[in-house]
Formats: C-alpha cells, sequence, structure tokens
C-alpha cells in the first residue's frame, strides 16, 4: 500500500509480463531501424532494414524477511544513536531498494511490489550508478551516475518512484574517466556526509563529502588496490557508525572497516571473511539495507543469472545466504556494484557467404541469445563490416560499413541516417577496428589498417563524425590476421586490443595516448590459436564487468572465453557455447 509519509506517489504496478527490450548494440532505444550502404560508386544509401527486439521478462526482486532467530547473532554493541544503513530506500517502506541498467539501456527502481524505468534507455548516458543517500537536502536517497566522458551526474531521487522520475540531472563534477572505479561506502569520518573513493592503475584516493558533493581528493593506497576486481561501498557492516569497504581478489572477500579519517588512510586493518568461494559470483551488490533490519546487506549474482542475498549481522560478516531468484543476467549494471562497469558493446554481428546478417545479443551468463534478423543484401564484396564499441555516449555499439568503392566509412545506426558519412577513409583500409576509448578523453575512437601502415581516428563522442586520422604504426601490424577489441581486457581503465597470426594471441595494452595508442605486446597464446576461422570480441556477455572473445572454426563450433582482467592471462580456458552451423559465417563481428 501507499507510503502516507509520502503523499501524491505514484504506486505502479510491478509488470510480470515480458518487457520488450531494445537489441542492445544495435539500435538506438525507440527505433527499429539502422541503414544499409549497399552497392553502388556514388555512396547511395538506398534502403533501410528492420531488425526485430529481444524480448526477455524483467526478473523477481524480493528480499526474504529477516526472522527473529537471524537477529540474536547480531552485534549487541549497535548504538541506537546509528542510524539504519537506508541509501536506496526510495518509496519510503523502511527497506533498501534496487537499482539496476537492463541490458538496453533504461535505469530500473525495484522495490519488491512494484518497480519503474526511472531513466528511459533513450535519456541514459549511464557507465556506472552510484548510491551516496541524501546530497539535495530534501531527506530522500538521490542517485549519481557516471558518463563515458566522465561526468558525475546527480539525479534527485524525490521523484524516484515514477516513470522517468532519475531523467533529470545536475552535473557535479567531470574528469572521472581518469579512475577505472568509483566508490561511495558512506560515511568513512564520521561527519555525516558520505565520502567517495575512486581508483585508478596509479592507487586509491579519498574524496571527502562536502554533503551535497566531494571535495578534493587524497591519494590514500597505492597500486595494490589494483589486486581487487570488486570494490563495494557496503556502508556500515560492523556496527560502529562508519561506513565499510568490501573488495574481492583471487584469495577471497575482505572487510575494511572505517576508521573516522577524512585526510589520512581511512581504514583500520582488514579482515578476510570469505574465501575463494566468493569468486563464484560475478557481481557484488552493497549499500543499504534491504530487510528494514538496521544492518547493512549484500547481494550478489552468479555467473548463471541467480540472484542471492546474505543478510548482515552487524558484525562485519553475513548470514548464509537466501536465493532471491534467477534471470538476472538481463541486467548490465547494480547501482553499487563493485565490478568496473563493462560499457559499449554485448553482442556479435555475423554475416552469411550470401550477405545475409544476423545479430547474436550476449545473456549475461556466458552465452548469446538467439539470432535476429538484420536483413539481406549486406553483400561481403561490397562493404565489410566492423562492430565497434559505443560512438555515442548512450552505450549502444555501431556498426561501421567500410565501402570497398570509395573507401568511405559509413555510421549504420538510425540515430545516424541522415549523416551515414562517418570518416573519409581510403580503399587501401584492410580492417577497421573500434575497441573504445584510447585517448582517455571517454569517447569511442577507431583504428584502420593497410597494408603498410596503422592509422588512428579518434572519436567526436557523437558517431556523426570522426577527427582526423593519425598514423600510430607501420607495415609490421600487416602481420595480424585478426585484430579485434571490446575495451578494456586488464581492468586498468583502458581499451586494449587482441591480435593474432600465425604464431599465436598477443595483446596489446592500451596506453591512454592518442599519439602511441598501445604498449609493448604480451604473447598469451600459441599457434593453436590458428584453428579459429574467425575471432570476434563481443563486450562482457557474463556479466562480469570483462570483455569476452568469441572463436569459431571451420567445423562450426563456437567458443567462450571469458576475460580474466589480468594482461598475461586474459581469458580462461574456453567453453564450447555453440554446436554447430558457425562455419556458415565468414563474418563474425
Amino acid at each position: 500500500m501507499p507510503n502516507p509519509a509520502r503523499p501524491g506517489r505514484r504506486w505502479p504496478r510491478r509488470a510480470a509480463a515480458a518487457a520488450v527490450l531494445g537489441c542492445a548494440g544495435l539500435l538506438v532505444s525507440g527505433s527499429l531501424t539502422i541503414t544499409a550502404h549497399a552497392a553502388g560508386t556514388d555512396g547511395e544509401v538506398p534502403r533501410t532494414v528492420t531488425s526485430p527486439r529481444p524480448t526477455a521478462e524483467r526478473p523477481e526482486f524480493s528480499i526474504p524477511k529477516s526472522p527473529a532467530a537471524a537477529r540474536q547473532g547480531r552485534s549487541l554493541a549497535r548504538s541506537a544513536a546509528v542510524a539504519p544503513a537506508q541509501r536506496a530506500d526510495f518509496d519510503g517502506d523502511g527497506t533498501g531498494d534496487f537499482v539496476y541498467r537492463m541490458n538496453y539501456g533504461e535505469v530500473y527502481v525495484d522495490w519488491g511490489y512494484g518497480g519503474t524505468t526511472a531513466i528511459a534507455a533513450g535519456d541514459a548516458q549511464v557507465k556506472d550508478l552510484l548510491l551516496p543517500g541524501d546530497l539535495t537536502g530534501d531527506g530522500l536517497p538521490d542517485l549519481l551516475t557516471l558518463t563515458a566522458t566522465g561526468a558525475l551526474r546527480l539525479h534527485n531521487g524525490a521523484s524516484a518512484t515514477y516513470e522517468g522520475g532519475l531523467t533529470g540531472y545536475t552535473t557535479l563534477s567531470n574528469g572521472w574517466q581518469a579512475y577505472n572505479k568509483l566508490v561511495i561506502p558512506g560515511d568513512l569520518s564520521g561527519d555525516g556526509k558520505p565520502d567517495l573513493l575512486a581508483r585508478s592503475t596509479a592507487g586509491l584516493y579519498l574524496f571527502p563529502g562536502t554533503g551535497t558533493g566531494f571535495g578534493k581528493g587524497v591519494k590514500v593506497g597505492g597500486a595494490g588496490w589494483s589486486q581487487f576486481d570488486q570494490l563495494v561501498g557496503a556502508d556500515d557492516l560492523t556496527g560502529d557508525g562508519l561506513a565499510d569497504l568490501v573488495t574481492r581478489n583471487a584469495s577471497g572477500l575482505y572487510v575494511y572497516p572505517g576508521n573516522g579519517s577524512s585526510t589520512g588512510y581511512p581504514f583500520k586493518d582488514r579482515i578476510q571473511i570469505g574465501g575463494a568461494g566468493w569468486n563464484q559470483y560475478n557481481q557484488l551488490v552493497g549499500g543499504t539495507d534491504y530487510n528494514g533490519n538496521g544492518t547493512a546487506d549484500l547481494l550478489v549474482r552468479g555467473f548463471d543469472g541467480t540472484l542471492y542475498y546474505y543478510d548482515g549481522k552487524g558484525t562485519g560478516t553475513f548470514l548464509d545466504r537466501s536465493k532471491i531468484s534467477g534471470g538476472w543476467g538481463v541486467v548490465t549494471l547494480f547501482a553499487s556494484g563493485g565490478t568496473q562497469p563493462s560499457f559499449g558493446k554485448s553482442g556479435v554481428f555475423a554475416r552469411t557467404a550470401n550477405g545475409t546478417l544476423y545479430y547474436y545479443e550476449g545473456t549475461g551468463t556466458g552465452k548469446l541469445e538467439a539470432k535476429y534478423l538484420i536483413g539481406t543484401g549486406w553483400t561481403r564484396s561490397e562493404v565489410r563490416l566492423s562492430h565497434v564499441v559505443s560512438l555515442r555516449g548512450t552505450g549502444d555499439s555501431d556498426l561501421i560499413q567500410h565501402s570497398v568503392y570509395n573507401g568511405h566509412l559509413y555510421n549504420s545506426a538510425s540515430y545516424a541516417a541522415d549523416d551515414t558519412d562517418l570518416a573519409a577513409g581510403s580503399k587501401s583500409y584492410n580492417l577497421i577496428v573500434g575497441p573504445g576509448d584510447l585517448n582517455g578523453d571517454g569517447k569511442s575512437d577507431l583504428i584502420a589498417r593497410s597494408s603498410t601502415a596503422l592509422y588512428y581516428y579518434a572519436g567526436n563522442g557523437d558517431g556523426l563524425s570522426m577527427k582526423g586520422r593519425v598514423q600510430v604504426g607501420g607495415g609490421g601490424w600487416s602481420q595480424y590476421n585478426k585484430l579485434v577489441g571490446a575495451g578494456d581486457f586488464n581492468r586498468d581503465g583502458r581499451a586494449d586490443l587482441i591480435a593474432r597470426s600465425s604464431a599465436g594471441l598477443f595483446f596489446y595494452p592500451g596506453t591512454g595516448k592518442a599519439a602511441a595508442p598501445f604498449g609493448t605486446r604480451i604473447t598469451v597464446g600459441g599457434a593453436g590459436w590458428s584453428q579459429y576461422t574467425n575471432l570476434a570480441a563481443p563486450g562482457d556477455i557474463n556479466g562480469d564487468g570483462i570483455p569476452d572473445l568469441l572463436a569459431s572454426n571451420s567445423k562450426g563450433q563456437l567458443f567462450f572465453y571469458a576475460g580474466t582482467g589480468v594482461a598475461k592471462t586474459p581469458f580462461k580456458a574456453r567453453v564450447q557455447i555453440g554446436t554447430g552451423g558457425w562455419n556458415q559465417y565468414p563474418d563474425l563481428t
């Protein structure tokens, strides 16, 4: 029933039926067409192709009530003056709500018995979601979003339970693309204001809360913080009134209790609270009290898409997990989730020899959805195709066409229908790659290769044009028969490149520098990689925030290589996810 403390609120019924999803990485929200550049030497665009949208059921979210027996194990030292951890109670019912981004871009607020699309896919430019608590001074929790270009935006939470209620925003600050992960643990210093932590390859930085935003950053940790693949702003887990941080590495799960400092190192000695078994989860989510009993909790998602709940004891540990529901692979981002966010690509295009084009969306569980027909007439002798990381801030990836006739690069997306010519290009190019942001400005870029050189095109961030090309490599790049990329493979915040030659597989770490975008190559595989007719970088399709790799062979088999986030060993052992038919596609991108 409605909360009497919040008159006038609309309480929409939660949709239990299948919701219509956009084909992530393909279409702009609200549009069903992409433009096809077809035959002709004059560069005309004679037709459009209609793409079907996939559908999926929105998962059910319901937190188990905490029984009296469970409360007996909680900390007796918790003071009555310590406020419950409720940074996400948008509906005012005393329990924390769940905020997440679906795989087609919309931001959804779910309070268990209801929910709504608070930011539509077409309005969302969301790379990460953060729960700061109240920054607007109205006593209600707010939401922070981070864009790919590093803008930190404040969304007033007063209308979060209305459709579109979080659409409006105020930009607090810019330049956050310099960090690979932002975390709001809560109030670390004890002044009642939420603080922010930001991590880069150089270390960990503390930005003390001002009550309406965040002050100047102070470095509080070194490069060793890069060992953690999950950083969760957990709020107060230990019952002392100070926020805590949960981290995970290969060895297990740790709590860093806050120590009350706002200028120096903000944590007491870390405490290990779990072993390597915690690596069975691809997402850890915290920051609020989901069952309303006064202690901060933790949600986790398994690689199969199942969501579980760990009820906090108030002592820095948790009760045994409870299963919530399955089907959460369709969620690409959780507010206050621990992973580095993956952005801009989540599937692959496949083209047959006769020019029929399909799209396969990732499931979030290491597999692909059923194929969706894009259209026919995408003739291989006329146009080369490249699936690239989102050229705009929406996160929808783009399909680039390289004309064999005039060498131009065209953007197929419907938003570019009136201005498809992306760059003049060259007929000498034999390969185009769009691995993401290569110069550190948050805008996705392109790499083009000819038989004699490698060129870099900086993105403008609008998907309609690229800056002038710059040569960044010589003829040695022609040794590779495959170049693929889809974001940050080694978790340093920079886009990388995977290259294959007859000698093996190689990893080129991104540098963030336009003049020399790739560092010294690292050999990551031998000649056995030549068994594959196709390699493709689909982005993150198993939900852990790390880009993955797909490989198909002449037998028609398809294999999935999960990303590890480690440069020297970037992929786990292969898993076969397709048993036949994949040899019908000479092009997989």
